[in-house]
């Protein structure tokens, strides 16, 4: 296998969960020529990687003459492997369309494909371990524990202290999973008292979720909008304790292995996000709206969190 196209498109959320499996895919063809599809929002994020010779743009355009244009692209690079870690109707149709006109050996769940991993009901296996299970066909072996050297960027001395990351927002149509920043801003109250640095991390969107934190902390650690990828990775490698709702930076900030409390609803979307590992922490329950103060600091307490 000399050329090999990873497709792989979605939320942060989304990338991140594929973060292991693309490692463990160029390990094991570490000789090999390999590129990326996706969106090229990402571009900036993993370029550091080194994972990828190229990336190939595909912003999941409805126009069918763009997809048909991605299409010939894929079609001119004669790849011969493409690994499907998006497993999509959409990339369903690329499959067809690379059955019918090229000799590539296709690795998906959807229809097509030559490696084909039936993917289980949602809830019995994560997304992470769900492309593991899928690349297993192709013989390639699971790596765990990864060092995301790459995401690592330099910090200033304030860093150095004790710190909690805070990840108050969540993306947009996700108000579902959030939980009440005004009880959020309690606990960061909490930390704190117990002599902790607050740091708060998000986009320009979060600008409301981070308000109360703001008003009831004296000395904030602000990123909001100056935090990527790199810097939310770089703060959770130092952070004591990372609190967080089920969201795209809360799960970049889990790669860093540092302890993570998630809080979430206790549904099979969160048991397919959130692996099972010892720094994992997770309150679940039946409805995120209803999860109060006190319940998340007697969690802290009775694990030694802090």
């Amino acid at each position: 296998m000399k050329k090999i196209l990873i497709i792989k498109h979605g939320s942060l959320g989304d990338i991140v969960f594929a973060l292991p499996a693309i490692h463990s895919i160029c390990e094991h063809f570490s000789k090999s020529h390999i590129d990326l599809l996706t969106q090229q929002k990402y571009f900036s994020f993993l370029k550091p990687s080194r994972y990828f010779k190229k990336f190939i743009e595909d912003n999941r355009s409805p126009n069918p003459y763009v997809t048909l244009k991605i299409l010939l692209r894929i079609l001119i690079n004669r790849y011969d492997l493409v690994i499907d870690l998006q497993n999509s109707s959409r990339t369903s149709y690329y499959n067809f369309f690379l059955r019918m006109f090229s000799k590539s050996k296709i690795s998906s769940s959807r229809k097509f494909s030559h490696f084909k991993y039936i993917i289980p009901i949602q809830g019995v296996e994560t997304s992470t371990q769900g492309l593991f299970n899928q690349i297993k066909i192709l013989n390639i072996k699971e790596i765990s524990n990864i060092k995301y050297n790459w995401l690592v960027t330099k910090l200033e001395p304030k860093y150095e202290n004790k710190i909690v990351l805070f990840i108050p927002g969540v993306s947009k149509g996700g108000e579902y999973k959030q939980w009440d920043p005004n009880k959020l801003a309690n606990i960061a109250k909490y930390c704190e008292d117990k002599k902790y640095n607050v740091c708060v991390v998000g986009t320009s969107n979060d600008h409301n979720s981070i308000l109360p934190i703001l008003k009831k902390c004296k000395n904030i650690i602000n990123k909001i909008d100056i935090s990527p990828p790199d810097i939310i990775y770089s703060i959770a490698c130092r952070s004591t304790l990372i609190i967080t709702n089920d969201t795209g930076p809360g799960h970049v900030a889990a790669l860093s292995g540092s302890k993570i409390l998630w809080l979430i609803n206790d549904n099979n979307i969160s048991k397919a996000n959130i692996s099972e590992n010892p720094n994992n922490f997770k309150i679940l329950t039946d409805s995120i709206k209803n999860l109060s103060v006190k319940e998340v600091i007697y969690f802290i307490d009775k694990n030694n969190l802090l």
